[in-house]
């Protein structure tokens, strides 16, 4: 019974990530090519900007919300888990409200289109906040949450193609785009109400609002600097470069976040299993080498499958490209791809030797220096390499800031264990 349980549950996540990772390889090069590229690159502007907004709302609640979950239900049962549940969904509101309006500001200042694209992606935030990712993952129950993503996901790729013509549906696009993500939010939000109970949101507290953000502020100051080199290319080219960049690079980004999206189920299986060996460790076992072993050993596998699926999936895309069945994807577009693919790799294994491995021998400090020390050099290396280079100088700046990122990350290890 608990095999069949965790099998349900298993695929109900992978077709969470899967809906997600498909859904902008279905639209985003099609509405390449209906609205034109000018169009388009407001477009993706304003989602870029969305997803700083997304960034601050989520803060490091998709980790540990988790823990905070389960330790709750275990102290206080039911009324404490609530309790909790609002607590996390009171600070993502006030985060929401507090950074939507000087990211609203900085769109003014950057992009030269109207507030109304923005005003609409910000849906898109709300809706994430409302889907709660989270508490589906703590009571191992993703099922109802992949029956809203896919319904809302498939809705929203139906309108799109039936509904958008030219560039003046810039708005109506993202109408639907963003509509599909606070639909699938607000339905995930009404079934947890039905199961926590509607009448316990008062339960909130501003102290226990505030402790939550302050429990939480390494992962999410490392959040926040990983957005510096993954968010800010596609801004940075709309500053230095021209539509056809940012169109180019925008759609070979969605492939690679795509891909990055479907390896995720990956992580998520293979990080309690890290966690768990850690802890049937005795003390005088858990020595940092041990840890970077442990480690590699539930990394390697997830390395050695996105060196199978990488390679297929880039010469898929080729493929339907030269036969003319995918709409949006052009040469320059196809370079950027295979040029961007081994940030995949380094991804994966960023998410085990940080994330994980970090945690595991106490160094959460040095992972959220090391994010920023990297995010914010690769930042300034971006604004260079793309006002020379355009689209090429972001792909590169992608590619070596995870590559970096990886060579502090398992410095840590060597350099802990020799001393």
């Amino acid at each position: 019974m608990r095999i069949n349980q965790n099998l349900t549950n298993g695929l109900a996540l992978v077709s969470i990530q899967g809906a997600n990772a498909l859904f902008p390889l279905l639209v985003f090069p099609f509405l390449l090519t209906v609205l034109g590229k000018d169009a388009f690159a407001e477009l993706v502007v304003a989602e870029a900007m969305a997803f700083y907004v997304l960034t601050v709302c989520l803060y490091s609640f998709d980790t540990s919300g988790v823990h905070s979950i389960v330790e709750a239900r275990k102290q206080g049962g039911a009324s404490a888990e609530a309790e909790c549940f609002f607590n996390i969904l009171g600070a993502r509101i006030v985060l929401f409200m507090a950074s939507a309006l000087p990211l609203a500001g900085a769109y003014y200042a950057f992009a030269d289109g109207g507030a109304a694209v923005l005003l609409v992606w910000l849906c898109f935030v709300l809706g994430m906040i409302l889907q709660c990712n989270y508490y589906f993952q703590t009571v191992e129950n993703n099922v109802p949450l992949a029956v809203f993503v896919l319904i809302s996901r498939f809705c929203a790729v139906f309108a799109t193609y039936f509904f958008i013509d030219g560039a003046a549906d810039i708005l109506l696009a993202s109408m639907i785009l963003a509509g599909s993500f606070l639909a699938s939010g607000v339905a995930a939000f009404i079934f947890l109400l039905s199961r926590l109970g509607a009448g316990r949101i008062g339960s909130a507290s501003v102290n226990g609002i505030i402790s939550l953000l302050r429990e939480g502020r390494h992962l999410f100051f490392g959040n926040i600097s990983v957005a510096l080199f993954r968010g800010a290319n596609i801004l940075i080219l709309a500053g230095v470069s021209n539509s056809a960049a940012v169109s180019a690079y925008a759609v070979a980004e969605k492939v690679i976040k795509s891909i990055q999206a479907l390896a995720r189920p990956l992580n998520q299986l293979f990080m309690p299993k890290a966690m768990k060996a850690w802890s049937l460790l005795a003390i005088e076992q858990k020595t940092h080498l041990r840890a970077f072993k442990l480690i590699w050993d539930n990394t390697r596998l997830q390395i050695y499958m996105m060196l199978v699926i990488l390679p297929l999936g880039v010469l898929t895309i080729h493929v339907g490209h030269t036969q003319g069945i995918l709409p949006g994807f052009n040469d320059e577009a196809i370079i950027l791809i295979v040029l961007m693919a081994p940030a995949v790799i380094f991804g994966v294994a960023n998410a085990m030797f940080g994330v994980v491995g970090l945690s595991l021998i106490g160094a959460q400090a040095y992972f959220a220096v090391t994010v920023f020390a990297v995010g914010a050099s690769f930042f300034l290396f971006s604004l260079v390499a793309s006002y020379f280079f355009d689209a090429f100088g972001s792909a590169l700046a992608f590619v070596l800031a995870e590559i970096f990122l990886l060579i502090a990350f398992i410095y840590k290890y060597k350099k802990v264990a020799g001393e």
